[in-house]
């Protein structure tokens, strides 16, 4: 019971922390080990639990319901108020309230100055900068935008093709890396009938053998308008 109770008052709240910035996009660049997690979260337990803490002694001074509770402000206090099955559950609605607010901030503000800093001294040194992502995965298929592309094979290029816009794509810690497209018909046709519309980037799985091309949205998008309007055209031409 007593590691029961250590877990939710003195780890969770760091795991609720490492949660949320995962879920707004702050990843690290390789999956941790179990011994790392723990330690990652003991680090971003003490902001949580002070910020938890703040919350649940000014809770204690305006609300009646629990004005028969005690400030804590030691470490003893709080293993002390752990016994108590009303204290866990404040705390824990707490914890994950002030774990979201801190993880907000700090990925919206926190670690972009964090990055500048980093990129600066790189630059210094003389070597590339970090990109906003933590993995060239997500650097290309991870962001808010429509991606036309064209996957094949490094080896084998002309043998088999497959053209479509993206839907889904893997996170950054899934075992395999899948990307889930649609309207392949169309976009094969339109990449056929456009040969205009050039290549913007290509990724490459060295590993797998496989080649991705994005293609320029921009000029996939006024391809598609050329081609919606001249099958409109024959259309209304044919009814004639």
């Amino acid at each position: 019971m007593d590691n029961f109770l250590g877990t939710i008052v003195f780890i969770l709240p760091g795991v609720l922390a490492y949660f949320w910035l995962q879920a707004f996009g702050i990843n690290p660049v390789v999956k941790h080990s179990p011994t790392e997690f723990t330690a990652v979260a003991g680090l971003l337990w003490l902001p949580v639990s002070f910020g938890t803490l703040i919350l649940f002694n000014i809770s204690i001074w305006l609300s009646s319901f629990i004005s028969h509770a005690s400030p804590i402000w030691t470490m003893q206090a709080l293993k002390d108020a752990s016994n108590n099955f009303i204290f866990l559950v404040v705390f824990l609605l707490l914890s994950v309230l002030v774990s979201f607010i801190y993880s907000l901030i700090w990925s919206l503000w926190g670690f972009k100055i964090q990055q500048r800093l980093v990129n600066w001294v790189r630059e210094k040194r003389g070597i590339a900068i970090f990109s906003d992502s933590t993995a060239v995965w997500d650097e290309v298929f991870g962001q808010n935008d429509s991606q036309i592309i064209e996957f094949g094979r490094i080896d084998k290029p002309e043998a088999f093709t497959i053209i479509g816009q993206i839907n889904k794509a893997s996170r950054i810690f899934e075992p395999e890396r899948n990307l889930c497209i649609d309207e392949i018909d169309y976009m094969t046709e339109l990449i056929r009938d456009y040969p205009t519309i050039r290549v913007s980037k290509m990724f490459l799985d060295t590993k797998a053998g496989t080649y991705i091309k994005v293609f320029d949205p921009k000029a996939a998008d006024e391809a598609m308008l050329l081609k919606d309007a001249a099958e409109t055209t024959s259309s209304e031409v044919l009814l004639v």
